[in-house]
């Protein structure tokens, strides 16, 4: 962060992406250029896409989305040709510690439940059943993935009511 009396220029890192902002274009153009001596950076312009997070300008400001995640999520589960379900969790499936078969994977597991925490962030209807399926991290079971993978249907369904 830097601010002076009258502006307030941001710099957001995160490995190697950067994203630099402000009220000043002559202050954000002077930062550009020190870095650009120093690391050789590339400016693609106006944010489109950071983190997992979709920006477009609208008339009222910046609008945050992130259908292009809940896509790829979608996708890298193979649930594309799944129903859409009409719920954030089956109603049918009870979670319980020790029910069900343990998954031979524990790591698929554990990263499709970090990926749907990260997208609780914009979308709270998911976050109660992911919160939930949160608490069995360390010994996965077959009905938590069940209850993972209609969470990922039901981000199908909210695709089509709420990004269009």
């Amino acid at each position: 962060m830097k601010r002076s009396s009258s502006d307030i220029i941001a710099l957001l890192v995160y490995v190697d992406d950067v994203v630099l902002t402000g009220n000043s274009i002559v202050e954000m153009n002077a930062i550009k250029a020190h870095l650009h001596s120093r690391f050789h950076i590339k400016d693609p312009g106006p944010i489109k896409y950071f983190l997992g997070l979709e920006v477009s300008r609208s008339l009222d400001g910046l609008v945050l989305n992130q259908r292009k995640y809940c896509l790829d999520l979608i996708s890298e589960t193979r649930m594309l040709g799944f129903k859409p379900a009409p719920t954030p969790s089956d109603p049918s499936i009870k979670l319980h510690a020790d029910e069900g078969a343990l998954l031979p994977d524990h790591s698929s597991f554990r990263c499709l439940i970090g990926q749907l925490i990260y997208l609780a962030n914009i979308k709270p209807d998911i976050s109660f059943v992911v919160q939930q399926l949160s608490q069995f991290v360390s010994s996965p079971r077959e009905p938590y993935m069940q209850q993972a993978l209609w969470i990922i249907r039901y981000l199908k369904n909210a695709l089509v009511w709420h990004f269009v």
